[in-house]
């Protein structure tokens, strides 16, 4: 298995972020446990993206706790005028029916007919000449108040779970642009280390050619296989052909011009294989011509060129 292509695929990225299907994240589990690399790479991933997070965190705002409690109510509630007044007297509920002693009240409240219970309830005495008196549960308080701080946190875990989202798009953004520029690096390392190696081989004759006047700042190498004939450019620095037009190899053997084939549109950090050249060439040439080459070469737009 190529373990680097599997740690380049970015499954480890979405692994952490936790968009891998439940197949996904049972394989990457299952190759971190196998290849030591792809574990350490894992874990370094999260170790990364934690940095994130702790370095882009939000903490809750300083007036949260001064917002929930301005919103408590715990203003004293008076029975409604509505309600019958109810009789606290013991002594008379004790002659009395006692099928006649118990009325429903509106809801939330309770009407004594035993001795309280002080620790269980909060009494609250009617205010009117009707006279009464009506408990009111402690705990219907704190429920009206739990109800609004789990609203609050309620809304304010909707805003940091969004914004939480957000920051993940933005680092799975950012995690893909790092990844096409690590790619990007490594490209350019191997085409130099491979060109590094040609230029060093014995077998291979570089010959380099220099802009003329038409492109002064043109630079293109022509590396030749002085065993096989067989030829590579590296084009060092060249101008885009304009529409309807490529560039095109030339080799002068004995005074006349022998045609190389056509440069690649795209030729930039790429070695372009050419046609075969001949043992006895002594320069090398390239011009622009119209799209899919000339028998001729257009002096006039002969761009660089070098000697053997």
């Amino acid at each position: 298995m190529n373990i680097q292509a599997y740690i380049e695929s970015g499954i480890l990225e979405e692994y952490v972020l936790g968009t891998v299907s439940p197949q996904e994240k049972q394989e990457v589990e299952c190759m971190s446990h196998i290849y030591p690399e792809i574990k350490e790479e894992l874990m370094r991933t999260e170790s990364a993206l934690e940095q994130y997070a702790l370095k882009y965190q939000t903490p809750p705002p300083a007036s949260l706790k001064e917002t929930l409690f301005a919103q408590m109510n715990f203003d004293e509630v008076t029975k409604p005028e509505s309600a019958e007044p109810i009789s606290t007297d013991v002594s008379a509920l004790e002659e009395a029916d006692r099928e006649n002693t118990i009325k429903i009240l509106p809801v939330t409240e309770q009407i004594i007919t035993e001795e309280p219970v002080a620790t269980e309830s909060t009494v609250f005495t009617n205010e009117s000449n009707t006279g009464g008196t009506v408990i009111y549960p402690a705990w219907a308080k704190f429920a009206a108040a739990a109800s609004i701080i789990f609203a609050l946190l309620f809304g304010w875990s909707v805003l940091k779970t969004s914004d939480l989202k957000k920051q993940n798009e933005e680092l799975a953004a950012s995690s893909e642009t790092l990844k096409s520029e690590v790619d990007e690096i490594k490209k350019d390392a191997e085409y130099n280390e491979t060109l590094a190696s040609l230029y060093r081989n014995p077998n291979y004759k570089v010959v380099k050619m220099a802009g003329l006047e038409k492109s002064p700042q043109s630079a293109v190498a022509a590396i030749w296989d002085t065993k096989t004939n067989e030829v590579l450019l590296d084009v060092q620095n060249l101008p885009a052909a304009p529409q309807g037009k490529q560039y095109q190899l030339w080799t002068i053997v004995d005074g006349k011009p022998v045609d190389m084939g056509v440069l690649d549109q795209e030729f930039s950090k790429k070695l372009l294989k050419m046609k075969q050249a001949n043992p006895g060439a002594a320069a090398f040439a390239i011009t622009l011509e119209k799209t899919g080459g000339s028998p001729s070469p257009t002096m006039e737009d002969m761009f660089v060129m070098g000697k053997v």
